[in-house]
């Protein structure tokens, strides 16, 4: 993990594509884009079935050996209406009973009104945390100093060079000004490349490693 300090709070990121603030006992992640393979069925795409074991495993071995009280998604949780894989996504939170999980709603989270008040999730625009830490799908206008913004939505992606001089692509947290974008939690989501700069900083997800690029 990487250990960043946003306006004095401690704010970890994970290889499972997640951040962990220990002083709120809050997990956050992003865009999961759960039931997009089974949209892409029903459209008439020949994929295979969504296999979220995996991910439900990730997951759970994070809300089992951290201390977490609270999850915020950081909006686009499901790709599009609802399907089977929104059920198993629901089976699974179920698990926690003790455990709040919150939405800051996506451009992809179109689910009906009424399944998100029989949901476990708590749906909002946005949420601040009281050190200046503001939880969003997409980066909001207007925040100044000493605001952090904490988003998701454009699944930020690096590209690590080997000392063969090959090129390996990867998942990772961006940090520009006071933006930090979250590595897409999903498996099925495909990554969009951020080169480094003077003016940001670029954390690769590699395996069960954080690597800060120079």
């Amino acid at each position: 993990m990487k250990k960043l300090v946003l306006n004095g709070l401690d704010v970890f990121l994970l290889p499972q594509k997640a951040i962990f603030i220990p002083a709120h006992s809050l997990l956050i992640l992003s865009d999961w884009h759960v039931g997009k393979l089974g949209h892409f069925r029903k459209e008439g795409l020949f994929v295979p079935p969504m296999q979220l074991e995996e991910d439900f495993g990730r997951l759970a071995v994070l809300l089992e050996e951290l201390p977490v009280n609270w999850v915020v998604f950081l909006g686009d949780l499901f790709h599009s209406s609802w399907n089977m894989e929104g059920v198993a996504l629901q089976q699974f939170l179920s698990r926690y009973p003790k455990i709040r999980f919150s939405l800051t709603r996506g451009n992809h989270d179109i689910i009906q009104d009424e399944l998100w008040e029989a949901s476990a999730i708590d749906c909002k625009e946005y949420i601040v945390l009281p050190e200046g830490l503001v939880l969003s799908h997409k980066p909001l206008m207007g925040l100044k100093p000493p605001i952090y913004n904490l988003v998701g939505h454009i699944h930020p992606g690096c590209e690590v060079a080997t000392t063969a001089r090959q090129y390996f692509r990867f998942p990772c947290f961006y940090l520009e000004g006071r933006v930090l974008t979250l590595p897409a939690f999903g498996r099925w989501t495909g990554l969009y490349m951020m080169r480094k700069r003077a003016d940001n900083s670029i954390f690769a997800v590699v395996g069960h490693e954080i690597i800060e690029l120079k």
